[in-house]
Parts: C-alpha cells; structure tokens; sequence
C-alpha cells in the first residue's frame, strides 16, 4: 500500500512507465487529432469557396477542438480503474495517492492545455499553406499569441473576461476529469448526463424563483452583499463561483481515488 507522501522520484518514475507503455497510443492519439483538424479546416474552406481561414475562423475552431478534444481526454481519465483486474493492479504501482492524482491532472488536463492549442495552431498553418498550392488565395500567417490573446473590441474589464474564460474552460476538463473518477463505466456519458441533468435543475429552479415567487420585480440596496449591481460585480461572481467550483471538484476526484486505496 503505497503511503500519501509525494516523492518527486517516484513521480519521475511513474511518468515513464505512462510514456513507455502508451508512447503508440500517444502517438496515434495526436496524428489522429491532426488529422481530423486537417480535414474539418479543409471542408470548411472548400464550402466557403475555398476562401484562406482569418483569425476569426483560427479562434473560432480553436475553441470547438480544445473544448471537444479536451473533454474527450478528461473524461477518459484513470483508464486502469474501469474494471476490477486492472484497478488492483492500477492500486499495486509504488506510488503514492497524491502522486497518482498529479500525475493524472497534469496529463490529462495540462498536457491538454498545453499540447492540443500548439498542435491545432501548426495544422492550422500546414492546412493553410497546403491549400495556397491549389488556389489563388493568399494564407496569412497567426502568430501563437492569438491562442490565448482574444481578439476582441477594447473590452471593458480584459482581466476578468480572460479569467472567466480560463475558469470555465478548466472547469468543463475538471468536470470530465471528476467523472471519471467517480463511474467505472462509461464515466463520460455519465458525466455529461450528470451535468446536464443539474444545469437543466438549476434553470427551472431559477425560474420559479425569478417568476412564479416574484424575486425578479424586488429591487435590493446597491450596497448588499453577494448581490451584484453592475458588469464587473457579475464578471467578478460568476469567475469566483467557477474557480469554487473547480477545487470542489478536484477534491472530490481526489477523495473518490483515496476511498480505492483503502
């Protein structure tokens, strides 16, 4: 049984045992994953009569293949705990908990973070560049800062448009990443119905609330708490309540691994 301390050594360990017994996967998984880029970016291309991709279309299917992709990988975390053999093996590896946890976090969710966008920009170029061979139309290059920088008109609060995308995209992985943690199988379509099933509960609640109860016609002091007045307030709420939201679940994707330990 291993014990809850992190060992960096260990955790080296267990990042190359992942690498050497998953490296064709791997490397299956990110040609798979260009190719589909490739072939959807030329579609679209050939049905807007081949006209090269601006930045608005770069962003535009940057965020459809993260969010898809990225999903998809989160929810198919902790592979080893979707029947009973592997999982006592899974258990078995000398390492620690917190080390497992990390190490599960960091490749499915940071390696998504940081590998899908850099390889989605250079296929994005390639298709560009592939397609000037056989058309007229001039490809214009994006630069890689355009995979975070959004291209939007002087917005008011950037800081807290920029964090509150960040922590709703990382909350949609961390979603995904609990799930897969919590159901052995089929952990993403449970997770997607799980998710669907409290957004849809939240809605009619909020409804009855706002409608049927009359909370929508009061009118609060400005200077309450937790009720916000104006754009930033909102900006500000909604951030925070994601950010909650995301170590909750984290910590709960970790409780849920600790209790297979026991």
């Amino acid at each position: 049984m291993s014990n809850s301390i992190f060992s960096s050594k260990r955790f080296v360990l267990l990042c190359k045992q992942h690498v050497i017994h998953n490296s064709e996967f791997l490397m299956l998984s990110a040609v798979a994953y260009i190719g589909v880029i490739f072939i959807v970016l030329s579609l679209a291309q050939v049905g807007n009569s081949f006209r090269a991709h601006d930045l608005d279309s770069f962003q535009g299917f940057l965020v459809g293949f993260i969010a898809v992709f990225g999903v998809l990988y989160a929810g198919h975390s902790f592979p080893a705990l979707r029947s009973k053999e592997s999982t006592i093996n899974y258990l078995m590896v000398p390492a620690s908990v917190p080390e497992k946890f990390v190490f599960e976090f960091a490749n499915r969710i940071g390696l998504t973070i940081l590998m899908l966008p850099l390889l989605y920009w250079a296929t994005f170029h390639l298709q560009g560049y592939f397609f000037t061979i056989f058309t007229d139309q001039v490809f214009r290059p994006i630069g890689p800062q355009y995979l975070v920088k959004i291209d939007m008109p002087d917005p008011e609060y950037p800081l807290l448009i920029y964090t509150l995308i960040s922590a709703g995209v990382l909350l949609a992985f961390v979603l995904a990443f609990t799930g897969a943690a919590m159901f052995n199988k089929q952990p993403l379509v449970k997770s997607l119905f799980a998710v669907a099933v409290i957004v849809m509960f939240f809605i009619g609640y909020s409804y009855i609330v706002v409608e049927h109860l009359g909370v929508g016609r009061y009118n609060p002091p400005e200077n309450m708490f937790l009720i916000p007045m104006n754009e930033m307030k909102v900006l500000q709420l909604v951030s925070l309540a994601l950010i909650i939201t995301t170590a909750i679940m984290l910590f709960v994707a970790f409780r849920k691994l600790k209790e297979r330990e026991v």
